[in-house]
């Protein structure tokens, strides 16, 4: 998906060029160490299934591995024009650390790229909340339609009780809300956020204010926090991908879902650098043979 005015609009194709290669060295210099260069066992947890931990260790740990496929995915930039030889972007090329889809959506606006990249969570599945129920506009873009709500996205989610929909909901809200309010991603990912909330409640009895509290206390929720972070941060990666510096010390960071983050972080920096190159070649006047399915 691209805006329609996104042929027309001017589009600085240089600075965009540089903000993805600096992302790149902030992946491969700061978010994998943060990632893999731990102990694998910090990454297992009380409950796992065999088959789920020996995949984990199988796949946790490789540092030295993912910088190389940064290396190599940086040196696909156009950093100049392309000449007409230039070498295909081909994704087998990346398979051991691009297994995640990710649509290749952006638009432009202002000269430049706002990226609209989706992981495993899309904007119809944001659009599910609640607080979009009667007021569909088939004529609206999912992103635009999510964005214009996004102060009541975050006023239900605040409403919600500690336990499964609040986690499932983090998940899939998360990853849009990112794009407006970076901010609030780290306040809903904070343990005492949750624990707030349950103490400022007087709708609950004593009794439910303690098992609210036990949840919140508890390897569950942690759980629950370190899969919304994963999705948060795929969300980031999209036009707030230095921001996730201020996700790299959080206290869950570490868990089940880390060892997916690398293979999120590294599929929307793909499409990015496959977005660029295409725009390079155009601006160029070449419109060489590409990838079909890498380019849509």
């Amino acid at each position: 998906m691209t805006d329609p005015l996104a042929r027309i609009e001017p589009l600085d194709l240089r600075a965009e060029i540089a903000r993805v290669q600096a992302e790149l060295i902030v992946f491969r210099k700061e978010c994998l160490p943060a990632f893999l260069g731990g102990p694998v066992q910090d990454f297992l947890a009380d409950g796992m299934s065999e088959r789920l931990q020996r995949h984990i260790v199988a796949v946790a740990g490789r540092l030295s591995e993912w910088q190389d496929a940064a290396l190599r995915l940086a040196e696909y930039l156009p950093l100049g024009p392309l000449p007409s030889d230039a070498p295909t972007l081909d994704r087998k090329d990346f398979a051991p650390f691009g297994f995640q889809g990710a649509s290749q959506a952006f638009v432009i606006r202002g000269g430049r790229i706002a990226w609209r990249i989706e992981l495993f969570m899309s904007v119809e599945m944001a659009l599910r909340c609640p607080v979009f129920a009667g007021d569909a506009d088939a004529a609206q873009n999912g992103w635009e339609r999510f964005l214009g709500r996004v102060k009541d996205v975050r006023r239900w989610l605040m409403a919600l009780p500690p336990g499964c929909q609040l986690a499932n909901s983090l998940c899939s809200l998360l990853p849009f809300v990112a794009d407006a309010d970076p901010a609030f991603v780290k306040l809903a990912l904070d343990v005492d956020t949750w624990r707030g909330v349950v103490l400022a409640d007087r709708g609950i009895t004593e009794a439910e204010r303690a098992e609210r509290l036990d949840l919140v206390d508890s390897r569950l929720f942690d759980y629950f926090l370190n899969n919304a972070l994963l999705h948060a941060l795929g969300g980031l990666a999209n036009n707030h991908f230095l921001h996730i510096r201020d996700f790299l010390d959080h206290p869950l960071l570490r868990g089940g879902y880390t060892h997916l983050m690398p293979h999120y972080l590294f599929a929307v920096l793909f499409e990015k650098v496959l977005v660029l190159r295409r725009l390079s070649q155009e601006r160029h006047g070449w419109r060489g043979t590409a990838d079909p399915t890498a380019l849509g």
